[in-house]
């Protein structure tokens, strides 16, 4: 017979990272919970993007009647990967012991043991609400989950169950720069860019049938090599980036350190996607290179025994071209792409969304 749930909590995530860490954490919060009640809890996970209002705000506690009503869920945790702020502090959660309901923005979580803190985060949260009828957990648990320079906000003294969890310092930003670049998935770009890719592949291909470029890559020392490497590489995603417009305006943003962090976040992410850009087009080449051009031939192109390194020195200036090639008519494949890869857009994306997101009738996708 099966035992009888005291409660069903619902992992809201949005698509992505968030998605993977409600699927990382489910088992392990329902077991902890269950431990912890002495009951028998469950966890649902769903996967949406909720909308932003026209103060940057997530409306979480406006939609979570309904969604709880819709899925049975006893409490609500929505967790996105956008980076919020509370005043010109870094929000790291906002909940609602009366509503049953809480966000936790996962790239302010911190670059480290983020999986464990959001399960922590998320388990002080539903254990305090239920043992102590719909209270909030106290500062000094959260504190002993993300450290002293928490700060925790009540709206007041007449609103007691509601709070908002906030971060500052050097530390933290760093950790909300790393966990941004991380929210924007910069290993997917690769899969943006094949057209790119196809397109390099081509012009390096040039390289390893051309007898001009077997003397150059093997006339030319590691560092320039190297330093050829680098400033194709810089083109292609800077071309990527202006292209695309994915630097928002300053004034899109509340505080200035805000703008930094898109902008950083931004190109790491491009700088990223960009290289393994480069590092796949270097191994197809090399296959290539060591399939067609027989090592007697080079040798005697070369005037010298040729090496292994002598193929990878051909290879690297065929892929700098390639790359080059690749810049010049790059692009990602879809908008959908170019909307992943940066914070700034997802966020334009959550403003044309709240217009549809009024209907009540809204599904939510099931995982």
């Amino acid at each position: 017979m099966t035992e009888k749930s005291t409660g069903i909590v619902g992992l809201m995530a949005d698509p992505g990272w968030p998605t993977r860490i409600a699927k990382k954490i489910s088992r392990r919060l329902a077991a902890e919970l269950s431990a912890e009640t002495d009951g028998h809890w469950e966890v649902d996970i769903a996967q949406e993007r909720l909308p932003l209002d026209s103060e940057g705000e997530i409306p979480l506690f406006q939609h979570a009647p309904r969604l709880q009503e819709a899925h049975g869920w006893d409490y609500l945790i929505y967790l996105t990967d956008l980076p919020l702020l509370s005043g010109d502090k870094i929000l790291l959660s906002k909940a609602s012991a009366e509503e049953q309901t809480a966000l936790i923005s996962i790239p302010s979580v911190g670059a480290t043991r983020t999986t464990k803190r959001v399960k922590n985060i998320a388990l002080a949260l539903v254990t305090s609400s239920h043992q102590d009828s719909r209270q909030l957990p106290s500062e000094t648990e959260l504190k002993s989950i993300m450290g002293p320079r928490i700060k925790y906000h009540q709206p007041g003294p007449d609103d007691k169950n509601s709070m908002r969890i906030s971060l500052s310092g050097h530390r933290h930003r760093l950790g909300l720069l790393i966990g941004t670049i991380r929210s924007n998935q910069p290993s997917h770009m690769l899969a943006a860019l094949t057209n790119s890719i196809a397109l390099g592949a081509a012009a390096g291909a040039f390289g390893i049938f051309y007898g001009s470029i077997w003397d150059l890559s093997s006339a030319l020392s590691p560092v320039r090599l190297l330093f050829i490497s680098l400033i194709v590489t810089m083109l292609m995603g800077f071309w990527l980036i202006l292209k695309n417009s994915l630097w928002a305006p300053a004034r899109n943003f509340r505080v200035t350190w805000q703008a930094w962090i898109d902008i950083l976040a931004t190109t790491a992410t491009i700088a990223i996607g960009v290289s393994y850009f480069y590092i796949v087009l270097f191994g197809v080449l090399l296959l290539l290179s060591l399939i067609v051009v027989e090592s007697g031939y080079l040798s005697e192109e070369l005037g010298y025994p040729a090496q292994f390194v002598d193929y990878l020195s051909l290879t690297w200036l065929s892929a700098s071209l390639g790359m080059l090639a690749g810049a010049l008519g790059s692009n990602f494949n879809s908008e959908e792409s170019i909307r992943e890869a940066t914070y700034s857009n997802r966020v334009y994306e959550r403003r044309k969304l709240a217009d549809e997101f009024e209907s009540p009738d809204d599904s939510v996708e099931q995982s």
